[in-house]
């Protein structure tokens, strides 16, 4: 389901949501007919919004399913400035194909289940129903070097929104050293001008392995308070770095980075790097004893002894 900002049975959902109005009403706000307002009334209901009518007094939203498509985009349209339109999914291959196969910028795509989520190198990323699932499709005014930081950012508005959160350069999020979030982010497009997609899951309420650990164990707090949440803090760290403030993210992510001084094993496509992490340096890359690395599967290491 696709919505825009000017979407009449999204702006409709969010009339109602402040307030109960008649279909006059409705329509003389929007300068549509009555029939018009019918019919977007009804779009609405089928997409899990109770709404009840009341004679003269107009219609209600009465209850609605948690996660639907009108919450969802109306939190992403009021948090996110660059945003033009809403690819929402009941269920769906993956966010990030979804994303590179529109191709446009300016676009987020929301699924509330992946049958084929990814993560690095590949890996299946699980997706059950009750996990936070999107891709944002992004065509920053930065230079090509420069791409590289929106994984960064994007990790480190997902951990400055969740308590006790912690970074595993390069894309992950961790709390009680376990895993709640990935990140991943792929380049589309021609060379001058690319399409930045950035693929976010995040553990809410689904079930997870072993290894890894869901929101709501420590954090009592619904779908979409997270996904407002972390909206919210990516647009703000998304303005510094478009502005010229990349300086302040890069500390702010070396205080929340857990790698930083721990010793790590780094898998890249030419070899392996094992050393000390020591920092992250200007040009975003993470610095393993004195070198820089930009990329690569990061493992932290607890018996070993560098030379």
């Amino acid at each position: 389901m696709k919505l825009t900002r000017k979407s009449t049975d999204l702006l409709i959902y969010n009339l109602l949501a402040e307030r109960r109005m008649s279909g006059e009403e409705i329509g003389e706000v929007l300068g549509i007919s009555r029939a018009a307002v019918w019919k977007a009334i009804n779009k609405i209901r089928q997409n899990g919004v109770q709404i009840d009518v009341e004679g003269r007094r107009g219609y209600a939203i009465v209850e609605e399913m948690d996660v639907n498509p009108y919450k969802v985009a109306s939190i992403a349209f009021r948090n996110l400035k660059f945003l033009d339109e809403v690819f929402y999914y009941t269920s769906v291959d993956s966010t990030n194909l979804r994303a590179r196969e529109y191709g446009r910028p300016s676009v987020l795509f929301f699924a509330e289940s992946q049958s084929a989520g990814r993560g690095r190198l590949g890996r299946r990323w699980e997706s059950e129903r009750g996990g936070l699932y999107f891709s944002l499709t992004l065509q920053p005014p930065l230079g090509f070097d420069d791409l590289s930081k929106l994984t960064l950012i994007a990790g480190l508005a997902v951990a400055d929104s969740l308590p006790g959160a912690k970074l595993k350069w390069p894309n992950d999020v961790m709390v009680e050293g376990k895993k709640v979030c990935g990140i991943l982010s792929e380049i589309h497009g021609e060379l001058e001008r690319p399409v930045v997609i950035i693929g976010i899951g995040i553990n809410v309420s689904n079930p997870v392995p072993e290894n890894a650990i869901r929101v709501q164990q420590f954090w009592y707090v619904d779908l979409t308070q997270v996904f407002d949440k972390v909206l919210k803090t990516f647009q703000h760290h998304y303005s510094l770095l478009v502005g010229g403030e990349w300086e302040k993210l890069r500390e702010r992510y070396a205080e929340k980075c857990d790698t930083i001084g721990k010793v790590v094993k780094v898998i890249t496509p030419t070899g392996e790097i094992v050393g000390r992490a020591e920092g992250i340096a200007k040009d975003g890359a993470i610095i393993i004893d004195g070198k820089k690395v930009y990329s690569g599967d990061c493992i932290h290491l607890r018996n070993y002894r560098s030379r």
